[in-house]
This record gives C-alpha cells, sequence and structure tokens, in this order.
C-alpha cells in the first residue's frame, strides 16, 4: 500500500510522484505516460490517493520506475469540499516532512491512512478532531510525543485541578517556575484533560466518543505552536486550516 503526498509534472505527459509506504519509507518515482489513456495510471495519479504501488528500482537513478498504480481505497470523499481537501493536504504534506527514505514507519503510515478515511467520510464537524488526532499520533509516532503528565522540566507532578502552561522548548507542560524563555499557551484543567486523552485512548474509544470542542480547540493551539518547533519549519498547510485558535502568553 502506498499513499500519494506529492506530484509534480514532468514533460507534456509524465509525473515526478513521491509515495509514502509503511515498509520502505518515502520513495520517489517517474511515472512515464501517466496522462496518456490506458488502465495504469487512469490518466494520472492525484495527491492522497492510497493504493497498490507496482515500482522498478533503478540503481543508479534518483528515481524509481512505477510501471502501475491501483487506487485501493474510496477516498473521493476528500474533494468533496475544500475543509476535507485542506485538511488531506495538511495530513499528506506532514507524512511527506516526515517519512525517510529506507526507513520504515508502520505507525506513521497507519494514522495518515485512518485520518484521511475518516476526512472522506466523517461528517464536517468532525473534520478539525481527525486533523488534530493524525497530528497527535504523529508526533508520538515519530518520538515527539509531548509531555502531558508531569512537568517536561522537572519532572515533578503537576497540578490536576489548575492550569498548566505548555511550552515548545520544553516539549511539554511545565510549572510556571520551569517554563523557559519563549512563547506559551495556557491551558485549563479540562482542556489538559481533552489534549492528553486525544494522546492515549484508543481509536475505537475516539470513534465511540470524539473529543469534544474544548479538546479540539486546545489540541489545535498546541499543534499550532508544537508542530514548528519539532519540525523547525512551519508547514504551509498549516495556515489553510479552519478554526485554528492560539492562546499565546508572553
Amino acid at each position: 500500500m502506498a499513499i500519494v503526498v506529492r506530484v509534480r509534472p514532468f514533460g507534456e505527459t509524465s509525473q515526478v510522484v513521491h509515495l509514502a509506504t509503511p515498509d520502505h519509507g518515502l520513495i520517489a518515482a517517474l511515472v512515464k505516460g501517466a496522462h496518456r489513456p490506458g488502465p495504469e495510471f487512469q490518466g494520472g495519479l492525484a495527491l492522497a490517493t492510497a493504493g497498490t504501488a507496482q515500482l522498478v528500482r533503478r540503481p543508479r537513478a534518483e528515481l524509481e520506475l512505477l510501471r502501475r498504480y491501483r487506487i485501493e481505497e474510496d477516498l473521493r470523499g476528500l474533494r468533496d469540499d475544500l475543509p476535507r481537501f485542506y485538511g488531506a493536504c495538511h495530513v499528506v504534506s506532514l507524512l511527506r516532512l516526515w517519512m525517510q527514505p529506507h526507513l520504515p514507519a508502520p505507525a506513521l503510515f497507519a494514522a495518515a491512512l485512518t485520518a484521511l478515511r475518516a476526512q472522506a467520510a466523517a461528517p464536517c464537524s468532525d473534520l478539525a478532531g481527525w486533523t488534530v488526532w493524525f497530528e497527535a499520533r504523529a508526533l508520538a509516532a515519530t518520538g515527539h510525543r509531548p509531555s502531558l503528565e508531569v512537568c517536561s522540566a522537572c519532572g515533578r507532578a503537576l497540578s490536576g485541578d489548575g492550569r498548566a502552561r505548555f511550552s515548545a522548548p520544553a516539549g511539554g507542560l511545565v510549572h510556571d517556575a520551569c517554563a523557559p524563555p519563549g512563547p506559551a499557551i495556557l491551558l485549563t484543567a479540562a482542556e489538559r484533560a481533552g489534549l492528553l486523552r486525544l494522546y492515549t485512548a484508543r481509536l475505537p474509544e475516539l470513534k465511540r466518543e470524539p473529543p469534544d470542542d474544548t479538546a479540539v480547540k486546545a489540541a489545535r493551539a498546541v499543534h499550532d505552536l508544537f508542530l514548528p518547533h519539532v519540525l523547525e519549519r512551519r508547514p504551509a498547510s498549516l495556515d489553510r486550516l479552519p478554526g485554528r485558535a492560539e492562546k499565546r502568553i508572553p
């Protein structure tokens, strides 16, 4: 299985694509004659599609050769409206940034595929929740899960019923006295609990009881701050997401 995370034209009829795969990481491939009539590529590969790829490795070439691509997942709903499409673009953008060539990443791939499936079919009211869910699971899968249970600076317990600061430089929640310089986000006890559930609850539980607006907005504010810090750049896809509401404190 492979997810198309980047598509670029090459000549008049061909494409260069980046594929995210669970076992082989990120693969760059040349698709000769992608736009020609025929069953191999169905008129060209589209972003945020998932299917089976037949590749030919070329040891001396930068690009592998994609012989055939068959779509396996019905994700057409991603193009039904702009919020779904922008959410899908954000998922594949983060997937491309975190995937590495030849480095397996099954947990990251599985989270992306789950998020794309949900964004294609879920009610519009749930789209923001699935976006922050994917961000949380992607951060965890890549070793960047923030500390939400104890102070990330001193390791001591946080107050269970009060506010706490989320600090990107510290990598999670901190006591006021432990907060390093830089922007931070103030979270209430309810927001902290909702954010922690997003990172720790099993998928069936979250499907039965989706995160409420409080948890989604808190996660959106935290990830708007934390993702650029982890990636050392601000993904352009962040600015297209609806419902971003940062809460910053000097």
